[in-house]
Order: structure tokens, then sequence, then C-alpha cells
């Protein structure tokens, strides 16, 4: 769950849309269009090119004369408004798996699976994210951009403290460094979840992950005779709250300071970790070269003898098409389209999502060494079979939403950690009596 600046933009290309003589249902059928969630210029300008791209070469193969109308910056709340109404949009781009089974439920989406047999789909994309798209056996969504968690480090400050990060791999080289940083009047692990209260998920995605990828996913479907209320999750919670207690976790301020807060602690040298997600070059690839540099990446060391390090993964966004749309087939097209291989170096240079598929080394050339190597381990973990389960890609929605807004009142002993992971399976429990189906990829 990427921080994305929410602006509405409206955005017309190739020749904007004609008005052409004829009924307003004809001429709406010669458009296409399509919202996302971007709003950065760079990242636009990439949605302007690439999209506009595929809408000539549909053109010119079908003899049609559609014109594209792209419209930047649409969050899940415009979203939401907009698909509950009669302005629904023909493609767009939703945050998670649990949003595109909610609108399917409500008979919002395309069913796609005769466009994923043409194209192939199954045999493109990695089997996990495959499995994310389909309701029953019927494929209802594309997945779109994959991401997982990892811990960011300040080489210089680890190097002072006479540490090394390829030996931090477990419990006790972890609060190790930890303590070391705390002692020499650093923040060991920053993060801000004042106004992006999602970073707060970001840490637990990796402890709940690290706590038993098979007792996670038990529980989430409901198989587990105790599921939340497992001692595992307890003593992952206590853990937490001991390493928020002893100051560890930004201070003890995790849930005051911002998101910009903890980047600005973090890229002027104040704190030894970073924990945030692959889309963090967005405020890296703006540093100048020697901060760039001074910055590894790792996956977080385990927390018990039942998991090693490996990566929680999730989807960056689903790509939908609306059930109402009268331009199916070319919204498949640009679906296919943009899992080109020579789209998804464009895509990674602009800090976009990517496909969720075997990206060629060569598309990777342009990045920061630090940006690079985050890739090689996210590309390794996923070739290995190494990878966990992130809250928002694979929890049920209102399991999720609970997970991290009841961790703070845990963190503020307003709540008991017993209340918390009650309240948690009560909701997973409900969730699932509801007709939630959760999609969870088996892992090594």
């Amino acid at each position: 769950m990427k921080k994305i600046l929410i602006t509405a933009a409206v955005l017309l290309l190739g020749c904007g849309i004609c008005f052409a003589k004829g009924s307003a249902d004809s001429q709406k059928e010669k458009t296409v269009e399509i919202s996302t969630n971007y709003s950065e210029e760079v990242q636009v300008e990439v949605c302007k090119k690439i999209f506009g791209d595929l809408v000539t070469e549909y053109n010119q193969k079908n003899g049609t004369d559609y014109q594209l109308q792209l419209l930047t910056g649409q969050g899940m709340d415009i979203t939401n408004t907009r698909m509950s109404s009669g302005d629904k949009p023909d493609l767009f781009a939703i945050d998670s798996p649990a949003d595109a089974q909610r609108y399917n439920k409500d008979g919002l989406l395309y069913d796609l699976s005769s466009y994923a047999k043409k194209y192939g789909w199954k045999n493109k994309m990695f089997p996990w994210a495959y499995d994310l798209a389909l309701s029953g056996e019927k494929m209802m969504s594309v997945p779109f951009g994959y991401e997982g968690l990892l811990l960011w480090y300040n080489k210089s400050l680890m190097k002072k403290l006479g540490l090394d990060a390829d030996s931090i791999t477990d419990l006790a080289s972890f609060e190790n460094a930890l303590q070391k940083a705390k002692d020499a009047g650093y923040i060991p692990v920053v993060l801000g979840t004042q106004d992006w209260p999602w970073a707060q998920e970001w840490y637990l995605s990796i402890m709940y992950s690290y706590t038993g990828r098979k007792l996670l996913k038990d529980t989430i479907e409901g198989k587990s005779k105790l599921g939340w209320k497992d001692p595992r999750f307890k003593k992952t919670v206590e853990l937490y709250k001991s390493w928020n207690d002893k100051g560890y976790l930004a201070d003890g301020k995790s849930y005051v300071l911002t998101s910009d807060d903890a980047i600005n602690i973090f890229t002027t040298g104040k704190a030894l970790f970073k924990l945030e997600g692959t889309w963090a070059p967005y405020w890296i690839t703006p540093l100048d070269k020697e901060k760039q540099n001074n910055i590894g990446v790792m996956l977080h060391p385990a927390i018990n003898d039942a998991e090693k390090p490996h990566l929680p993964i999730a989807i960056g966004q689903e790509w939908c098409v609306s059930s109402d749309t009268k331009n199916a087939d070319i919204c498949a097209f640009i679906l296919d389209g943009l899992m080109r291989q020579n789209y998804q170096g464009t895509f990674l240079d602009a800090g976009m999502d990517v496909a969720p598929i075997k990206i060629d080394d060569n598309q990777y050339a342009n990045l920061t060494p630090t940006v690079q190597g985050m890739w090689k381990i996210v590309n390794k973990a996923l070739t290995d079979n190494k990878f966990g389960y992130a809250t928002y890609a694979f929890y049920p929605p209102e399991t999720r939403v609970y997970c991290y807004e009841g961790i703070v009142n845990v963190l503020t002993n307003k709540i008991s950690i017993d209340d918390y992971l009650s309240k948690m399976q009560e909701l997973n429990e409900k969730e699932l009596n509801e007709g939630f189906i959760p999609v969870i990829p088996a892992v090594k």
C-alpha cells in the first residue's frame, strides 16, 4: 500500500474526445476512459504515452477510432463514488484484491475470463498473482505491480555502531542492533503513521507473516481452531509492544510522526533503520548520489525459530473493467499490452508498478544501485518462493483495518493484547461467514 498523493486531474490524450455527429451513446462508444491513481508528473506522463500508444495500436489493428480519456489521481474515495453512480470508467485501478472482491460481489466488474484465455495471462503472470484475480473460476480483475516490505538502513551509521547488516538475521542480533542505536542516541527504527495509518500495517505485515506463514494462512482461511487467539500471535504482539515501550519504534512515537517526518529523520542520519516497502524509491531517487549510496536494504530479521527472513508481498494495484462498459475488447487489449517487457523498464524508471511477470534483467539497467539491490532481493524471494503475506493483499478488509487501527490502542495501553486479538478473530470469522473468500498462495 504505497503512499500516493491524491489530486484530481483530467487529461485528454491523442486528439482529445472528438464530438462526432450522432447520438450520445454512439459517441461514448468511441471513447475509452481509464482511471488511475497516479498523480506525480513523471508518472502521469508515462501513463499518457503508454496508454496513448496502446489505443493507437488497437485502432490501427481493428479499424476503430477510439479516443482515450485518462483521469489521474483517482484514489479509492473517488473511485468508490464513481462506481456507485452512473459515471463509471471503462478501465480503472483499485488498491487491493479485497476491493475487487467487494466490487465483484456488487456486480460491478466485467468477467475477463475469455480474454485471460485469449492472451494467455495464466502463463504470463506469477501463479500467486494470477490466482489472486480469480473469483471461483472467473477472472474478475488483473493484478498489477508486486511489492514487499523491507528494512532500509543507513550504511555509515551501521558501520559506526560496529554492526554488519549481513549478520543481522535473527531476533537476538536484531535487538542488539536496536539497542546499540538507541544507546548511541539514534532512533533504531523509524516509521511515521500519523498521516498515513497504513504504515503501521507495513510492520504488522512482517510481524504476523514471521509468526508463521502456515499459521497465518490457516487463520485467515478459518482453518485454525484458535485463529488469532493462538498464543503465537500473542507472543508476537507482546514483542512488538516491547519494542515500542523500549523506544525502538520511532522512539515510541510511530503513531505521532508523519510519513514525511520519518523520511526526514532517516535521510538526515538520525535513524539506523526505516521500515518501508519497495515503493521507497519515490523518496530515495531525488536524493543526491552520496545519500542514495549510503542507503542499504535488507529483509527484516527473523523474530522466532519458525520462520527465516522472507518477503511479505502484496499487489500494488488491481486493474478492473466496469461491468457497464461497451469497450471491453480494447480494455483487455490495453491490459495485455501493459504486460509487455519493453514497458517494464519505463515503469521502473518512473517508480511505478510493474506487471507481475518475470522481468528481463536489462529492464533494471537505469536504476540506481540501491534500487537495483532492492529488486534483486524481491526477485530472488519470488523465484525461491520465499515470500509471505502482507495485510492489505490477503486479509479480509474489516480485519485488515482493525489490525492497524487496533494496534495503536494496544501500544497506548487502551486495550489489552487479548482483547485486540479476540476482536481480530471475531472480525475474521464474521467476514468469512459473509462470503469473503481468501486467496492465499502456499509457500515453501
